[in-house]
Order: C-alpha cells, then structure tokens, then sequence
C-alpha cells in the first residue's frame, strides 16, 4: 500500500530552471524578469504534462500486465481504461471524467500523434493545445493519414514556437482542422454530418433565479444570428444604461417572444432608431465572409475561410456556396499590379514615390555594407546577375517580366486601402494581429503600423499589405495611446509576413500570418493567396491622434538592399529596449522596424511582387457572403 506523501515543491530549488530563487524578493525584479520566469514556469507546464502523459501510460501498462485475461476484462464495465483512470483519479484528487479524458490523451499521444507529443517535452504546447489538437483529429482513422498529419503538425508547432510565434489554443485548432480537411476530406465530411445531426437547443438553471439557453447550430447561421443581434442593438442612443453582453440577452428574448426591443433610457429626447424600417436596414448590410480558391468552388480540397470562425473544408464550402442567400464575388490578385518601369524615363512622380526617395550614392543602396566586389569569371570578365544563376531569368536568356504591388489605395484618398488591399490584409491575419486576441478581423479596424502622414502622404507609412494590421478597437486604442506599446510587421526571404508586439515591460513577442502557410496544393506561400467580397474599415484617424514616432526608437536610414528583387539584406535594430535590456536578435535575412522609413516596407511589396505575379496570371478568387432575405 502507498501512502500520498506531501508536496516537495516548496524546497525545491527552481533557479536551475530559469525562475527566481526563494531567496530573491520578487520586488526587486523587473518586468522583464518577471516575464521570463512567467516564461519558465510555462515551459515546465509543459514538460509536466509530458512527464504526466507518461506517467498514466505506464500505469496503464502495470494494470494491463496485472490483468489474467485482457479480452475478458476489455468486454466488463469494469476494463483496463476505467481501472487505471481509477487509480489517476485518487491520486490527482479529481473527478472521473478528467482521469479518463487524460488517460485518453495519454494513448493519442503514445498511438496516434508522437511527434505533436514530443514537442510538450520542449515547452512548446500543454495540454490544452494537445486535447485540442486530439479532438480535431479523432476521425481520422488511416494510419499514414495520420502519420503524415502528425508530422507535419510538429514541424509546424516547431517552426512557429521556435521563432517565438504565438500559437493560441483556437489557431492550434485551425491548424490541425485545416490538415485533415486537406487531408482527409471524407473524414472532416463525416465529422461535420455528425456534428451537423446533433443540433439542437439546450436549456440550464443557473444560480439566482437565472437560466441559460444555448443553441447548437451551423457556424454559418451562429455568425448571421450573432450580426443580426448586433444589428438589432446598435439602434439603441447611447442612454441605454445596458452593457452590450445585457442589450444582446434582451434582443435574442424579444425577437425569440416577437415582442418589442425598447431603449432603456427614459428619456424624452431619446434617439433610439430601432424600427423595423430602420432594423431592416441595417440587417440589410450584415455579411458573412467566407474566403475561398477558385478552385475549391470547382471540386478542389483546398480550405476555405469562414470570417469569425477559422478554416473550412472545400466540402463546406460549396455547401454554403448552394445557399439561396449566398452571394458571390470574383477578384484578381493581379489588379494589385503593375509592371516594374524598364528605365528612369518610365519612371513617373507616383512611381518614384512607391519605390522611395533615390539615394544620393550607389553606397547609400546598401546602407552601412560596401558595394560589392563583382564576381570574375574563368576569363576575367565580371559576370553579371543573370550570369550569376538568378532563378528569375528565363531559359532563353530573357528576364521574365517584373511587377510591383502598386495599385493598394485608393486613388481619391491615400489613406484607405481600395478594396483587394483590405481584402488581403484581413484575410492574411484572420483575426485580431495582437497575439492572443481571437476577434474576428472583419470586426476589426485596418491600422498603419508605420503611421500615415496625413499632411503629406509621402512622408509616412504606406497603405499597403506590407503596413497594415487589423487591431480590434480596444488593441488599437492600445497602440494609440500606452506608452511603450509598439508592433512591428515584416516579410521574411521566403515571402512570409510577420508581426510582432512589444509590451510597456518589454516583453516581444510574434505572430506568423495564419492564412498564408503552405498546403499540400500550395508549394509556394505568397501574399494574398485568397480574398474576400466586402469589408468593414476602421475609422480614420486625424492626424493629431498620435505624435508621430513619439514613443518610438528613431528611424532608420533609408535603405535599398542589394539582395534579389531589391531586398534589403542588412539587419538593424536599437541599441536597447525601453526597459534597458539588449535588443531581441533579428532573423537572418529580415530587417527590424519600428515605425522607420517606410522604404524597406515598400522593396518588400517589390520583392515579393515578382515572384508572386506569374503565379497569379490565371487565377481568380471567389469569395462568398451571406444576407438575410
């Protein structure tokens, strides 16, 4: 018999794993310290999860062998799975459910997914994310399916986090949603029908004379009922003493009743406008997007994007594309295009702007570096670029033409995006871009990382993919107004666009654009691979409503690279950090921005231009939007 002995943790000595000592007063760290042994004790969350997964396994290896005769005990009430969830559940102090749901756990990451498994021994995801991502993939049943999925998840897991990549519970969903839609699309098919058949409304007392009713339905019809609710209560003056969570309650109980939604402000003046000619109205402009290729609408497996929600499977698609109130609509990525001028004599006063202001040397190209040596061939000749393997010139010896994100505004007014461009830079994030904020991005507001210069346009950030983030208007209040708060966003050598935030205390962290990683049917990752119908914009901001680059490091010199494409190829960054530790390290091959020139934002549009254009000359995005009749 074994008795429970008492916690040890509290002698433990935790500095060797990256957290203060018990001796140290945690007044006398900074926030920065803080942060990293916040980090620490998330990685050794994880890596007690590991240890805990093996731990029940092994346990259900002893009470596997102590059986006389497993078929006999696998058929009984009592098997193998309900004795060794009894013995976790004594020794966790916890209920049967939660034993059997982390025996469960334990043999999907033992039979079904070891390598997703190994990355918990790393401090990469806990158990959270692991149970999501074992509920994402418990119909798939062919084994090299799931072989495949398993490692393709890990090295996703490992790329993502090993960059210091936020990964929140949902997106580690999408991801591993998004791989057996792809995947397995009967598997994801038969999933969706069951979940489908199991609709219905369900009704709990709760404490206080209150209740609860939920509905289970299509996350489509989820998405119209949500809008429409919001429709309904945005109609109210700003009188009303109800929150929105309260106004919303009492929408859904009075269209539920089909009894009157009243303003609540008492008051004679009240300008409350929610008649049914005025509700209508508004009702008439809820959208929901969905984000789709056009060749899933012809047959393909390739995922759709539901706003809101995340990743779809091509079958879902074109069910909600059969909708009677669907509504389609058809973009070309190349009305974002235009061909890079041949010579100065091309080059017009927009063009010279787009590409930013010409150096006054050939060294001020490359910033800081030298001009390179050219390279001598076997006869003493210096070999030029096309000479020296460029992968972008063709096999008759002639460049293939070049082409540059140009066409992202709107003409009339430089500030707001025309509508492709908005499209794209909705869809690329998804959601909110502040890592762990999961508000739908046609819910949010299109803000310049770099900020726009109202005054003269060409002075500031561009209105382009390369400069805009969705902010939530809570995140974008943030950024406008917490000193300190910073982000940052960039495209990497392999076309791929990141973001990044800074905390007061220091603390950075970043965040791979989700809707643009590579799938089976899509070797080449690029900017804007889908798009959307319809959009919801941001206001404008005046140009007073933040100090340009006040609270910000200096900018840079304006820098041309020398690399491919013009890429800047040299790294630069700020001495320190506001909280007086060392910089963060760049990635090889990118350069860290904070609210600098906009130049290097603009050869990045440039450079991922050319690749992107010829892949895009026959394709043509579908997207589908949803209104009430």
């Amino acid at each position: 018999m074994t008795k429970l002995a008492a916690s040890a943790w509290p002698q433990a000595d935790l500095a060797s794993v990256g957290m203060p000592s018990s001796t140290v007063s945690l007044s006398e760290l900074s926030t920065g310290d803080l942060a990293e042994a916040v980090h620490s004790v998330k990685n050794g969350h994880c890596f007690l999860d590991w240890r805990l997964f093996q731990f029940a396994l092994s346990m259900f290896d002893h009470v596997q062998a102590a059986s006389k005769n497993v078929a006999v005990t696998q058929r009984s009430i009592l098997d193998l799975e309900a004795q060794t969830a009894l013995e976790l559940q004594m020794s966790l102090d916890s209920t049967d459910h939660f034993a059997r749901s982390l025996l469960d756990d334990a043999v999907c990451a033992r039979d079904r997914l070891p390598a997703v498994f190994s990355t918990m021994r790393l401090g990469l995801i806990d158990r959270a994310r692991f149970h999501r991502i074992v509920a994402e993939t418990q119909l798939v049943h062919d084994d090299e399916i799931m072989a495949l999925i398993d490692q393709t998840l890990a090295l996703a897991i490992m790329g993502l986090r090993g960059g210091v990549s936020s990964m929140s519970i949902t997106k580690t969903g999408h991801m591993a949603r998004k791989l057996v839609a792809e995947y397995d699309p009967d598997a994801e098919k038969l999933d969706r029908d069951r979940a489908k058949a199991s609709r219905n409304v369900g009704f709990q007392a709760l404490d206080s004379g209150m209740a609860q009713i939920s509905i289970t339905a299509t996350a489509e019809d989820v998405r119209l009922v949500r809008q429409m609710l919001d429709a309904v209560i945005a109609g109210l003056c700003p009188d009303d003493p109800r929150t929105k969570a309260q106004a919303r309650s009492d929408a859904a109980i009075a269209l539920l009743q089909r009894t009157p939604f009243n303003c609540q402000c008492d008051s004679d003046g009240c300008t409350a406008q929610i008649s049914d000619v005025q509700l209508d109205a508004r009702a008439a402009r809820i959208v929901v997007h969905v984000l789709c290729d056009a060749t899933t609408l012809e047959g393909g497996d390739r995922c759709g994007y539901l706003d809101g929600y995340g990743p779809i499977s091509g079958d879902h698609v074109r069910q909600i594309a059969e909708r009677d109130d669907a509504v389609i609509h058809q973009h070309d990525l190349n009305d974002l295009l235009e061909p890079e001028p041949l010579g100065d004599d091309d080059l017009d006063e927009a063009t010279v702007h787009r590409k930013g202001p010409r150096p006054d040397s050939p060294d001020e190209c490359r910033a800081d570096d030298p001009r390179p040596d050219p390279e001598i061939d076997e006869n003493g000749a210096a070999a030029s670029a096309s000479d020296a393997g460029s992968d972008t010139q063709a096999a008759d010896g002639v460049s293939p033409p070049r082409f540059l994100i140009a066409k992202t505004a709107l003409p009339s007014d430089p500030y707001r995006p025309n509508l492709l461009t908005d499209l794209v830079a909705r869809f690329l994030w998804g959601t909110c871009s502040i890592p762990g904020c999961e508000r739908a991005a046609f819910a949010c507001d299109l803000d310049h990382v770099a900020e726009f210069d109202n005054i003269c346009p060409s002075n500031g950030g561009p209105t382009c993919m390369c400069n805009l983030l969705p902010k939530c208007r809570f995140h974008h209040l943030m950024k406008t107004h917490l000193t300190g708060f910073l982000d940052d966003l960039w495209i990497d050598d392999d076309r791929h666009y990141h973001s990044s935030v800074t905390t007061p205390g220091g603390i950075t962290v970043e965040l791979l654009a989700p809707n643009q990683c590579c799938s089976r049917n899509s070797p080449t990752c690029g900017a804007g691979t889908n798009s959307h119908s319809r959009q919801r914009r941001g206001p404008r901001r005046a140009p007073s409503s933040r100090p340009r680059n006040d609270r910000r490091p200096a900018p840079r010199p304006s820098m041309r690279g020398d690399g491919p494409s013009g890429r800047p190829t040299t790294n630069s960054a700020p001495s320190t950090r506001h909280d007086g530790r060392p910089p963060k390290k760049p990635r090889p091959g990118t350069t860290t921005r904070r609210n600098g020139r906009w130049a290097n934002r603009r050869s990045d549009c440039q450079a991922i231009a050319a690749p992107m254009a010829p892949k895009t000359q026959s394709r043509k995005i579908m997207s589908r939007a949803h209104m009430p009749p």
